[in-house]
C-alpha cells in the first residue's frame, strides 16, 4: 500500500494518538535538521527545538533520536534532556532505560580499523571527500566531490572493504551522498526501537504506543518493526517505503509536531 500524506489524515491519525501513552522515535538529518552540504553545520532551528521541548515537558511522550552520527554528537546536537540517543544506528544507546552498547565482535572492530586507514590513503587524491570515524563505524561523506570524481570514490571504498566484506566482517551501504562502513551484525534501528519499547514498559503493563519518523534508508528497518502496532513516517518525496504515511520535508515535520503538542 502506498504510503499516505501524514497531514491530509490528520484527523485519522489523531484519534490514535488521543488518548495513547506514545513513545516518539525520531531520526536527524533530513528529518529534525536539513541535509546540508557541511554535515557539522547540521543544527535543529529554534521551531523544532521549541516544539520537541514542548513535547518533552507535556510528559505524555517518551522521545529518542536515533542517528547514523556517533552518540556523542547526536547528544550534542539535540541536548534535551529526559531524551534516549540512539548512535551509530542504534548501536549505541543512553537515556532514561539504560545504556547499551552493543558487543561488536573485536574482528570487525579491527576490520574498520584497517578500512579506515586504507580509505584515508586511497581518497587522499580526491578533493572534498571527508571520512567520519565515528567508533562504531565510518563513513565516507562525497556531498563535496565533483561529478567526475565521484567513481573514483566509490571505487576506492569498494576496493579498501572487498576483503572484509567478503569475510562478512563489515557491510557498506549506499547512503545520502554517503557510503555507511558498519560491522556486520544482526543490529538495527528497527531492534533499537524494540529494545528501548521493552525497557520503557512497565511491570504487567502495556508498552507505549511507537510512532517513528524518519527519511533514511536505515530506517526503513524500523517502519517493519512497528508497522502493525504503531504508526510510521517517512520524510522525503514519495516512494517505495514500508512507511504508512510520509511528510515532504523537515518543515512538514516540524508541522506535525506542534500538532502532536496541541492533542
Amino acid at each position: 500500500m502506498a504510503a499516505r500524506h501524514l497531514l491530509d489524515s490528520w484527523e485519522e491519525l489523531k484519534t490514535d494518538l488521543a488518548d495513547r501513552s506514545l513513545y516518539l522515535f525520531l531520526d536527524y538529518d533530513g528529518t529534525l535538521s536539513p541535509i546540508v552540504r557541511d554535515s557539522g553545520k547540521a543544527v535543529l532551528s529554534l521551531r523544532m527545538r521549541g516544539r520537541l521541548e514542548a513535547l518533552s515537558k507535556a510528559g505524555r511522550c517518551r522521545i529518542a533520536v536515533i542517528s547514523g552520527r556517533s552518540l556523542e554528537d547526536i547528544r550534542r546536537r539535540v541536548g534535551i534532556a529526559g531524551f534516549a540517543y540512539g548512535g551509530n544506528h542504534g548501536l549505541e544507546v543512553e537515556g532514561p532505560e539504560g545504556k547499551f552498547r552493543y558487543p561488536v565482535p573485536e574482528k570487525a572492530m579491527r576490520a574498520l580499523d584497517d578500512v579506515r586507514r586504507t580509505v584515508e590513503r586511497e581518497l587522499s587524491p580526491v578533493p572534498g571527500v571527508f571520512l567520519e570515524d565515528k567508533g562504531l563505524s565510518l563513513t565516507v561523506h562525497f556531498r563535496r566531490v565533483k561529478r567526475g570524481e565521484l567513481l573514483i570514490a566509490a571505487h576506492a571504498v569498494s576496493e579498501a572493504t572487498r576483503l572484509y566484506r567478503m569475510r562478512g566482517e563489515i557491510v557498506v551501504r549506499p547512503g545520502k551522498e554517503a557510503f555507511e562502513i558498519r560491522p556486520s551484525v544482526t543490529w538495527d534501528k528497527g531492534k533499537t526501537v524494540q529494545w528501548l519499547l521493552e525497557k520503557s514498559t512497565i511491570a504487567g503493563g502495556e508498552p507505549p504506543w511507537p510512532l517513528y519518523v524518519g527519511d533514511d534508508r536505515t530506517d526503513e528497518d524500523a517502519f517493519r518493526e512497528i508497522r502493525e502496532r504503531g504508526a510510521t513516517v517517512f520524510v522525503g518525496a514519495p516512494r517505495q517505503t514500508e512507511a504508512r504515511y510520509y511528510l515532504r520535508n523537515v518543515g512538514e515535520v516540524a508541522e506535525f509536531l506542534g500538532r502532536l503538542v496541541r492533542i
